[in-house]
């Protein structure tokens, strides 16, 4: 009897032990996860109007049936500007008086969740994808986060931008048909050069008053003409290794640089006159600007002159120009969301959340909504894309529907490059993005005064173009640089 009962007791036990670890197995892969006691997750973000209605659609898409099911409730809060989201985070990981507790996923370009990384604040969600999901994102985005090596992953890439042409198609074809000028010429920055001349001197001539012609193109990014440009060349400016930077000022890399923007702008041939070169085709100031793929939303439907009087314009879009001889590049940006360091519950819900909303068909539906390139390779297809459009009902201009095909072709053809993170990475960049135009918008005043002393507009630009100012502008910018070591 004793011996029967023991047997039954051992079969008990057994059984229990197995029920503990099927129990045990399915709490390790939901790592704690309870759709009894749900987590709930905090994601602060910069997104406003369009981005965020989009944003907050996707939440409460996810809350009710993904989180539902697993226990995940996340609730979403904008934080503002970037700039002003990337104090909250900044004060709240340094823990500063005040400040509020660290959310437990933010927005966050790669030279801030770098700092915050060396902090010891930005949780490894490599832990949590396995190698086929991330194989499944666009590579360059994925290896933006390897702060710490290749396998590391400290940045999950939500949505993208590249860089784009987009023209008043208006204006240019009356200033093709009026000179012969050919669209083959957008596809360098070489031959956005020729024709800025050109469209200055026809404008000029259309006039009575000499000098008066008008600028064709500008900028909206100064910093990615530059590292994009030394990159297309052969030369990284940012060359980071272990974290450490060297700064590499290639001089004919930079010539090249400087030719292809600096002597057009004192030319009057290039401008930046508004906060943003949409500013400056509203007012008929360019017709062709280099912008964020995510432009096509603010691009404007009438030029309003300096009288009051307005037509309307129709825009195009190409892709980027390249350097002559060059491969294609172009740059990939927007902010990726961190994960903060916390408990393994809170991170592997962080990472559900994440793997969700960057799938074929919520990102499709996320960039179709805000203008952003999605993540993932099988969603950077442009039926993909146009499937997401028609099944959003909204009404999306065809310049955000072309905006949204060039920056998938781009993004197929087109090597995408941002520079590794680094310690002051975002003040280096600031000191790239101002040194050179703030360099041709002070000479090109000084060409313009000049002109309206009587000098003609050749001969006061010859004053600029010479070996020894750009000689002295690339020993400034070299200092300045040095300065933040």
């Amino acid at each position: 009897m004793r011996s029967v009962m023991n047997r039954k007791i051992g079969a008990a036990a057994i059984s229990a032990a197995a029920l503990a670890m099927v129990f045990s197995g399915c709490g390790k892969s939901e790592h704690g996860l309870n759709p009894d006691h749900p987590v709930t997750i905090t994601v602060w973000h910069y997104y406003n109007g369009v981005q965020q209605q989009a944003f907050d659609r996707m939440i409460t898409e996810f809350n009710e049936t993904v989180g539902s099911e697993k226990g995940i409730v996340v609730q979403a809060f904008s934080q503002g500007s970037v700039n002003e989201l990337l104090t909250k985070v900044t004060d709240a990981a340094n823990e500063k008086l005040g400040s509020e507790d660290m959310p437990d996923i933010f927005g966050a370009y790669a030279d801030t969740a770098y700092e915050l990384n060396q902090l010891g604040r930005v949780a490894d969600i490599g832990q949590y994808l396995t190698k086929e999901e991330q194989d499944e994102y666009v590579d360059a985005y994925m290896r933006e986060g390897a702060f710490d090596g290749e396998d590391s992953r400290k940045m999950f890439p939500i949505a993208k931008s590249t860089e784009i042409l987009m023209l008043n198609k208006t204006d240019w074809d009356a200033f093709s048909a009026g000179t012969g000028a050919s669209e083959d010429k957008l596809q360098t920055w070489e031959g956005i050069a020729e024709l800025a001349e050109m469209y200055y001197k026809w404008t000029d001539a259309q006039t009575p008053e000499p000098e008066d012609g008008k600028a064709f193109f500008g900028r909206d990014e100064m910093a990615n003409y530059i590292l994009i440009g030394s990159k297309q060349m052969g030369h990284e400016v940012f060359q980071v290794k272990d974290g450490q930077v060297t700064y590499n000022l290639d001089k004919e890399t930079m010539r090249r640089l400087w030719d292809c923007y600096y002597i057009p702008y004192i030319n009057g041939y290039f401008a930046a006159e508004g906060r943003f070169r949409s500013d400056d085709m509203k007012t008929g100031d360019i017709i062709a600007m280099a912008c964020s793929s995510t432009g096509a939303t603010y691009f404007p439907l009438e030029v309003t002159r300096n009288d009051g009087t307005t037509y309307p314009i129709e825009g195009a879009v190409y892709a980027l120009p390249n350097f002559a001889g060059t491969e294609p590049c172009a740059v990939q940006q927007g902010a990726g969301m961190v994960v903060a360091k916390s408990t393994e519950e809170r991170e592997y819900a962080s990472v559900v959340f994440l793997k969700w909303f960057t799938d074929v068909e919520q990102n499709a539906q996320f960039a179709t909504n805000s203008g952003y390139l999605p993540v993932k390779k099988a969603a950077n297809q442009i039926p993909v894309l146009d499937e997401a459009l028609d099944a959003s009902g909204q009404n999306s201009s065809s310049l955000m529907k072309d905006s949204l095909h060039i920056g998938v072709e781009m993004t197929n053809r087109y090597e995408l490059y941002t520079n590794q993170a680094f310690r002051q990475g975002t003040q280096a960049r600031n000191v790239i993005k101002a040194s050179m135009q703030d360099w041709a918008a002070r000479d090109a005043q000084a060409v313009q005064d000049a002109v309206a002393g009587g000098a003609s507009r050749e001969a006061a630009a010859e004053k600029f173009d010479t070996d020894e100012n750009f000689e002295a502008w690339l020993a400034e910018l070299q200092g300045l640089l040095n300065d933040l070591k």
